[in-house]
C-alpha cells in the first residue's frame, strides 16, 4: 500500500526549520571562536584558519548535492548530527579537518533545501527562496545568542551537542515528510554546449561576489564603527544589529513584493540601493546618517541572493547545475572579509579597504544586462509575459 503524497506545503514546515538550524550552524562558530582558540591553544591567525576551513568545507558541501534533494536533506542532517556530536571529542592535530568535515556535513543540507525549493516550488519561486533565506537570517541572528547562553551556564562543548539534536530530529522529519520529484533536462540556447558554461560562469561569478558583500559587511561594520565613530564597544555591537535587522526585514517584506512586482525590477533596485548605502558609509561622519547606510545596505543586500538564484534556476539545464554557483558563493563569502583585513594591515586605514565594497556593488550593478541578455528555460513557463517576469 503506497503511502499518501505530501502537499508542497506541508514540506515547508520542514524546510523552514531545516534552514534555519543551517544558518545557526554556519554562523556559530563566530560566537564560539574565543572559547575554541582557548580550549585548543589557537594564535588569531589559527583562528582564521578555523573559520576559513568551516566556510571552504560548507562551499564544498554544495558540490555533493545532486540527485535526490529530499534524500540529500537527510543524509545532510545525519552528517551533522555525528559531525556535531563528536566535536566535543577531538583532539588539536586533527581540528582543522574536522571542522572542514564540519562544515561539508553543514553546507550539504544547506544547499539541498535551496536545490529542493528551485525544483519543486517553481511557481512563486523567487518568492520561497526568499522567505527560506529569511529562515536561514533568523537561525544566523540566533546562533550567537545561543551560543551565549550555552556558555553562561556550560561548555562550548554543549553548543555542538544541542546541535547534534536538533540535527536528528531534522533528520527524522525530513526523512519521513520531505519528497523530492524527478527533473527532466531542458533544453535552450543557454543550457547546451559553451553557452551553458558561459551561463554557470557568469552566475558563479555574481554569487562570488555578492556572498562576499554580505560577509564583508556583516564582519567588519563593527569594527568600523569603533574606529571611525569614536563610540564604545557596545555600541559598535549594535552597528552589526542594525545590518541584520535591515537584512532580516527586507527578506521577511520581499516575498509580498514578489507577488506584485517582477523579481528583475526588485534586483535593479535592491543592487543600486546597496551601493548607495556603501558610498554614504565611507563619506559620511554623522552617527545617524552611518546608522541609516547600515540600515539601507543591510535592507539592499537581503534579496539579491534568493532573486538572483531563481533567476538562474530559471536558464539552468538541472537545478544540480547551481550547486557549482552555491560553492562557488561559499568562497566569497570567506575571501572577501579576508582580502578587506588584508588591505587595511596594509594600508593602515579600515576605510580604505572598505572601499572593496563600492567597487564590487557597482561591478555587479553593471553585469545586471549580462544576466539579462540569458535565456530561461520555456518548459518553466506557461506563457512569454511570465518568462518575462523572471528576468533579472
Amino acid at each position: 500500500m503506497s503511502s499518501p503524497p505530501i502537499s508542497r506545503r506541508s514540506m515547508l514546515w520542514v524546510l523552514h526549520p531545516a534552514m534555519a538550524l543551517t544558518g545557526v550552524a554556519e554562523s556559530i562558530t563566530g560566537p564560539l571562536l574565543p572559547a575554541l582558540a582557548r580550549a585548543f591553544h589557537l594564535s588569531d591567525t589559527h583562528s582564521g584558519f578555523l573559520v576559513f576551513c568551516a566556510f571552504a568545507g560548507m562551499a564544498s558541501g554544495a558540490l555533493l548535492c545532486r540527485g535526490d534533494y529530499a534524500r540529500l536533506l537527510t543524509r545532510g542532517f545525519l552528517a551533522m548530527m555525528l559531525a556535531s556530536a563528536l566535536f566535543p571529542w577531538i583532539s588539536r592535530p586533527v581540528l582543522f579537518p574536522y571542522v572542514f568535515l564540519f562544515g561539508v556535513s553543514v553546507g550539504v543540507p544547506m544547499s539541498a533545501v535551496s536545490l529542493f525549493a528551485g525544483r519543486n516550488y517553481t511557481q512563486h519561486r523567487a518568492a520561497t527562496l526568499t522567505v527560506l533565506n529569511f529562515s536561514w537570517s533568523l537561525g544566523a541572528l540566533l546562533a550567537p545568542l545561543l551560543a551565549g547562553r550555552l556558555l553562561a551556564v556550560a561548555t562550548w562543548q554543549a553548543v555542538y551537542l544541542v546541535l547534534a539534536g536538533a540535527a536528528a530530529i531534522l533528520a527524522l522529519a525530513a526523512g519521513l515528510l520531505v519528497r523530492d520529484t524527478p527533473e527532466a533536462a531542458r533544453i535552450t540556447p543557454e543550457t547546451t554546449g559553451l553557452r551553458n558554461l558561459r551561463l554557470v560562469t557568469l552566475f558563479a561569478a555574481f554569487f562570488f561576489l555578492e556572498v562576499g558583500m554580505e560577509s564583508t559587511f556583516g564582519a567588519w561594520l563593527s569594527t568600523y564603527m569603533l574606529r571611525a565613530s569614536g563610540i564604545g564597544i557596545a555600541q559598535a555591537a549594535a552597528a552589526a544589529a542594525i545590518f541584520w535587522s535591515g537584512f532580516l526585514v527586507s527578506r521577511g517584506f520581499s516575498p509580498l513584493l514578489l507577488l506584485r512586482i517582477r523579481p528583475g525590477s526588485l534586483l535593479r533596485v535592491a543592487l543600486p540601493a546597496a551601493l548607495a548605502g556603501s558610498i554614504l558609509l565611507l563619506a559620511t561622519q554623522s552617527f545617524l546618517l552611518t546608522a541609516a547606510a547600515i540600515l539601507l545596505l543591510g535592507a539592499s543586500l537581503a534579496p539579491i541572493f534568493p532573486v538572483a538564484l531563481s533567476a538562474f534556476f530559471d536558464r539552468a539545464r538541472h537545478t544540480s547545475d547551481s550547486r557549482y554557483i552555491l560553492a562557488f558563493s561559499g568562497f566569497g563569502g570567506s575571501l572577501f572579509p579576508w582580502l578587506v583585513g588584508f588591505i587595511s594591515s596594509r594600508s593602515g586605514s579600515l576605510r580604505t579597504s572598505l572601499l572593496v565594497g563600492p567597487v564590487v556593488l557597482l561591478f555587479m550593478t553593471l553585469m545586471l544586462p549580462w544576466l539579462r541578455m540569458t535565456q530561461p528555460a520555456p518548459s518553466l513557463v506557461t506563457a512569454p509575459t511570465k518568462a518575462a517576469e523572471n528576468l533579472p
